[in-house]
């Protein structure tokens, strides 16, 4: 994982060809590298989609198996890390040398910590103009308020780069160029090297010290402290996400990359280091947990689904315990129901290896099963749910039109197809104008799917021009009550719900109570009139959008044996949330961005002077290696055309990245022009 063209595919490439998976190393720059195997990548040169793969390496004459999961690096791309790590054991973060910590790096970092994932840091392009590994450690520690801990450190830098010291061990390893790099010499420190050297060992052992009473008991008593100690310490504090060991290297010049595979072994856990994976039973709710063992009930999680043109549905699946066996049944929670386990395979990129099973701790794919992504697999005696994955809502939206009307029903079936695979992507026909509106991540994100659509699906489709996903939500509580009773299909229905709203903080999503007994209103019921409130909320009472951050809960309800149906209680529902939310103070919400600008310093007044002119808020600015760094928060709406409007203000010589931070309130023109309401004049 690691910030956008960090060097994650490049290194994931040199890893596969040491292991003696691939035989000869493919270019990201040429569109040949392994992982990045969809048409729309190897034209960007950047990962779109995660890939995954599965190899062996050696260490103490001991093999070991290794699942590797390829993450994309651009912020638009960010539920595919997210889906990953939520499966992972453990994550190897790649920064620059150059530029450390990115605005990305602490996105990933931040997605790792909430799943308690332990890392390991790679320092790359340690061969680049301006590398600099000291800063990049002390970056890890400044900006990720992470604990670094150098396990290596390099033997020159820039072109003079050409080995690393293993603090550990106390030995050089000295690249030799030929042969890929496969070939490294491991020698005594020399002299000139040495006091750096120990003065970081000091620094590693001082830190190590805090996690190990006999290590800091040798340490004072100046006793030699054996290797195979200092590696199982560091192990420790590695998987308790104490610590972030920090090796270097440079993996498109072949160099470091062993040594990478080595710490992954030593330091980042396997299955049976993790705690046991835990759920709750669908029906009684009680806390239920697993061991991660082949002997266990059946545990499997189900993070990705892709449409493969030739195999139909192919899902990803991680088995936390048991064992998933082609051609027997397992239990879905969700739809309450049996389902027969299609072909399974291993996973190589794009290309697959059929298998019959896939054990505890391994990452696999089954063919042909309907699921989605979150579901869980169990016994339907021994029942789990484990906890779903949680994806941002959608920033930008863009208004879709078929060509001809054959094109119309094929649109459809390939956007319920793109949805299915990417739960940040989401599609909806507007109710005013019938088009097809898609939402995503950010400009790049709906420009692959557009792409996607036609080459993929073959879709003959016309894409408008990206707009705002502006959003609505409530400023005060408020209750709201409604009662339903009409004739439907000729015959009487009645339903009647009472909710309270309340506004919950930014990013706080909906949530949805039920505060009544099963005697006062019966399960279908409830579940009918939480369907009809979700269904409101995607179109809300001001200008038509979703509503976000308030939490419902149902207070009160009424129901009649002959005419109580969960149409009446889905339509109530429905009118319900609107009533209330017109009563809650509504108001509009459009999304603030994150923008870190780098630019020459002769630039930085008109980059800043541009930002300003666009409702930007400078945030913070920062030299680094000669060039300026600058921080600002913006509203989408003002930033579409930056690259280009960046790129003549600076004679194309800055570059900027741009995330989502929060939703916040729109201005008071922006919101009489979404409303429709005449500006004033003056």
């Amino acid at each position: 994982m690691a910030h956008i063209d960090a060097g994650k595919t490049t290194t994931t490439e040199r890893i596969l060809y040491y292991t003696g998976r691939i035989h000869k190393i493919g270019e990201v720059n040429n569109g040949s590298a392994t992982m990045d195997w969809m048409e729309q990548e190897q034209e960007r040169g950047i990962t779109i989609t995660s890939a995954a793969t599965t190899c062996s390496w050696e260490v103490d004459q001991q093999q070991f198996e290794l699942n590797i999961i390829d993450t994309p690096g651009h912020v638009d791309f960010t539920a595919e890390v997210e889906r990953s790590l939520r499966v992972l054991d453990g994550a190897v973060m790649v920064l620059c040398a150059v530029a450390g910590v990115q605005p990305q790096s602490e996105t990933v970092w931040q997605q790792a910590k909430r799943y308690n994932v332990p890392c390991i840091a790679f320092v790359n392009k340690m061969d680049r103009v301006g590398a600099d590994y000291e800063k990049a450690v002390i970056s890890i520690d400044d900006q990720l308020s992470a604990n670094p801990v150098a396990v290596q450190i390099p033997i020159g830098a820039e072109e003079e780069f050409v080995g690393v010291i293993d603090l550990v061990s106390m030995q050089e390893l000295r690249f030799k160029n030929e042969d890929f790099g496969a070939e490294y010499e491991i020698r005594e420190i020399t002299e000139e090297l040495k006091p750096q050297a120990l003065d970081w060992r000091r620094q590693m052992l001082d830190h190590l010290s805090l996690f190990d009473d006999n290590l800091l008991e040798k340490l004072i008593e100046e006793q030699d402290i054996d290797q195979n100690e200092i590696n199982s310490v560091i192990r420790k504090a590695t998987l308790s996400c104490q610590i972030i060991p920090v090796l270097c290297g440079s993996a498109f010049k072949n160099k470091g990359v062993q040594q990478l595979l080595d710490a992954v072994v030593h330091f980042l856990p396997s299955p049976l280091d993790i705690p046991s994976v835990q759920g709750d039973h669908p029906v009684t709710k009680k806390l239920v947990s697993r061991e991660s063992s082949d002997s266990e009930a059946l545990c499997a999680l189900a993070f990705k689904v892709a449409s493969d043109p030739f195999a139909g549905q192919l899902t990803f699946v991680r088995v936390y315990s048991g064992r998933f066996e082609t051609g027997k049944s397992a239990f879905n929670p969700r739809k309450r129901k049996h389902e027969r386990i299609g072909n399974l395979v291993k996973l190589h990129a794009n290309k697959r290896e059929e298998v019959t099973t896939i054990n505890a701790g391994d990452i696999g794919a089954v063919i042909g099963m309907d699921l989605i992504t979150g579901d869980t697999l169990c016994p339907k005696d021994q029942q789990i749910v484990l906890e779903k994955t949680q994806f941002p809502e959608p920033v930008i939206d863009q208004a879709l039109e078929p060509k001809t009307k054959p094109d119309q029903e094929k649109l459809e079936e390939a956007l319920k197809r793109l949805m299915q695979e990417d739960p940040s992507f989401r599609s909806r026909i507007d109710a005013e104008t019938g088009q097809n509106i898609i939402s995503g991540m950010g400009e790049l994100h709906l420009e692959v799917m557009v792409d996607r659509l036609q080459r993929e699906f073959r879709v003959d489709c016309k894409a408008g021009t990206p707009r705002v996903a502006y959003r609505e939500t409530i400023t005060q509580a408020a209750v709201s009550e409604m009662r339903f009773e009409q004739q439907l299909e000729g015959k009487e229905q009645f339903a009647f719900c009472k909710i309270s709203l309340e506004p919950l903080k930014a990013g706080g999503g909906v949530e949805f109570e039920n505060q009544l007994a099963a005697d006062q209103l019966p399960e279908k019921f409830v579940e009918a009139i939480e369907q009809g409130i979700r269904d409101a909320m995607s179109n809300g009472v001001l200008a038509g959008f979703s509503i976000i951050d308030l939490k419902i809960c149902l207070i009160a309800g009424e129901y009649l044996e002959e005419s109580s149906t969960e149409i009446a209680f889905s339509i109530a529902g429905a009118n319900v949330l609107r009533e209330g939310v017109r009563r809650a103070e509504p108001a509009l919400l459009e999304p603030s961005m994150k923008i870190e600008v780098v630019t020459p310093v002769a630039f930085t007044g008109d980059v800043i002077g541009d930002l300003n002119a666009h409702n930007g808020r400078i945030r913070g600015m920062e030299e680094q290696g000669g060039v300026q760094v600058v921080s600002a928060e913006a509203p989408l709406a003002r930033m579409f055309g930056y690259s280009t409007r960046l790129r003549s203000l600076t004679q194309g010589r800055a570059s900027y990245t741009m995330r989502f931070s929060h939703y916040t309130s729109v201005t008071e023109s922006t919101r009489k022009a979404l409303v429709g309401e005449p500006a004033s004049l003056g």
